[in-house]
């Protein structure tokens, strides 16, 4: 008898499960890629079916992929991307599109907030801030505008809740994913603030229940298991949000471990036990010792998004022919911004394509090219991309040092941009200490790997995977580098001070807000 298990993340642009055995050997894997409904600017929206069909897909194909006996898996956790807002009803059946963390249409909930009961009382507990990105700001937002769909609601649930739902038949949620509800959710008790939620005028009822990340939360039923592969009665555990599942993976399960994600949105974190909270950043539970454990976490909008918004907008020739030639897209364009020197010429991106989250918590803010000239080529205006990207990361770092935290180096590279050499070499560089990447890690799967193997016992704690990280990639600082991009990374911040005021204006006349 073998003991394998099975972990999957969904992501904003696709999901990815993972077969692992006990030992860590992964045997099967898939993923599975779905588009992003954007039917109104700051509006960004899924399906919640996309996600459930995706999970049993690629859950199924992973299975086939190992050739194993199903009913030899332990046990199966999933993550994913956070928040989202779904309602379901008593049926469990979902009442509208999941609108995600990148959707912004809730801003006039979030100032009510304000207004009505204060950021400090409304931050106090949850240790987040108020705005469009939680969850319980954007299920005011369905309370005010679709009051029916609101009535009907049973609950609200994450992208991860959903899917997991969809295998239980339970609708409940973990504390990582709870903590990205924001207000509502009292961090250190790890419970509802029920008194805050109904000053905001939501009904408790309507939120589920909560379970540590690792607890056995249901098992697979009957028709989950026909539709996934897995067998009837295979234990289900809580599960995580995907940046937390990726750090995981990658050994960062000790306090002052920091690491980087690099997907759709950039996730910086770094781990701690004490209950200490920085103002303007994203606060989670981690998932390695989810009842004492915190993540405090720089989040920026877009990341791997930009270069997949230039790929597919710039250059569809370069798509083509690296899908005849079994080659990636992105390598192509590195190597014409390999061609163009630090800081690009001179050409500089505020990378707030979809407004921006920490350290700012504007849901106006948008993209801004600076320093453009005819001398500018594609290369340079990809790898100004990418170089936007960095210095907000680098923003929230230095925050994050700031406040005297102890970070340990060092900081581990995943997900989507991290498999770029050329970016790895220039996170490096702006922030001025080594990197390192592993090129074999599965990311945020193989963390809910750990955690379900954790959760049913197969695992006394999550320090099996330190025996498991082996990175491929170093990268040190170059110093001149460095000093070289200071210069633009002071412009870089500078210029959203000069613009900001305009944000407001240019969606006045968009009919924005």
């Amino acid at each position: 008898m073998g003991n394998y298990l099975v972990g999957c993340d969904i992501g904003t642009s696709g999901t990815k499960s993972v077969v692992m055995r006990e030992d860590g050997c992964i045997l099967g894997s898939a993923y599975i890629e779905y588009p992003l409904i954007t039917p109104r600017p700051g509006w960004a929206e899924h399906e919640p079916d996309w996600y459930w069909n995706a999970v049993a897909d690629t859950m199924r194909d992973s299975i086939a992929q190992a050739g194993i006996d199903a009913g030899e898996i332990r046990g199966v956790s999933i993550s994913a991307f956070s928040p989202a807002c779904i309602l379901v009803d008593r049926d469990l059946r979902p009442l509208q599109n999941s609108h995600i963390w990148m959707d912004r249409r809730a801003t006039r909930q979030a100032d009510w907030v304000r207004e009505h009961i204060g950021e400090q009382r409304a931050s106090e507990k949850c240790a987040n801030p108020i705005d469009p990105y939680y969850a319980s700001i954007k299920l005011m937002w369905e309370r005010d505008n679709r009051p029916e769909l609101y009535q009907k609601t049973y609950k609200i649930l994450t992208a991860a809740d959903y899917a997991t739902m969809r295998l239980t038949g339970k609708a409940v949620t973990d504390y990582s994913n709870a903590c990205l509800f924001g207000a509502g959710f009292d961090i250190v008790r790890r419970a509802w603030d029920t008194e805050l939620i109904e000053q905001m005028g939501l009904d408790p009822e309507k939120y589920p229940d909560i379970y540590p990340c690792d607890e056995v939360i249901g098992e697979v039923t009957q028709e989950a298991a026909e539709r996934t592969g897995l067998k009837k009665g295979t234990p289900v555990v809580a599960g995580t949000v995907d940046c937390n599942a990726a750090y995981v993976a990658n050994g960062a399960i000790h306090s002052g471990d920091i690491s980087i994600a690099m997907g759709t949105a950039g996730c910086i974190g770094y781990l701690h036990k004490e209950p200490r909270f920085s103002k303007n950043m994203i606060t989670l539970i981690h998932t390695s010792d989810c009842r004492e454990m915190y993540c405090t976490l720089g989040a920026t909008v877009s990341c791997g998004a930009l270069t997949r918004y230039f790929r597919d907008t710039f250059a569809q020739v370069e798509k083509h022919t690296a899908g005849m030639l079994g080659m990636d897209a992105y390598e192509i364009m590195n190597l014409e911004a390999e061609k163009v020197p630090v800081g690009s010429d001179g050409l500089i991106v505020l990378p707030y394509f979809m407004g921006e989250r920490t350290p700012f918590w504007n849901p106006l803010a948008r993209g801004v090219l600076f320093g453009l000239s005819l001398a500018h080529t594609r290369g340079h205006i990809y790898r100004a991309f990418i170089e936007g990207a960095t210095y907000a990361l680098y923003q929230n770092f230095r925050q994050m040092r700031s406040s005297g935290a102890k970070l340990n180096f060092p900081m581990i590279l995943v997900e989507g941009g991290a498999k770029s050499a050329l970016w790895r070499q220039i996170v490096s560089d702006v922030f001025d200490i080594p990197v390192a990447y592993m090129e074999e890690s599965k990311g945020a799967p193989v963390g809910n790997a750990v955690l379900a193997g954790v959760g049913v016992g197969l695992y006394p704690d999550f320090s099996v995977v330190e025996d498991w990280v082996q990175f491929s990639d170093h990268h040190e600082p170059n110093p001149q580098a460095h000093e070289e991009y200071m210069k633009y990374y002071e412009i870089f911040c500078r210029l959203y001070g000069e613009v900001e005021g305009e944000y407001k204006e240019l969606a006045k006349a968009t009919g924005y807000c």
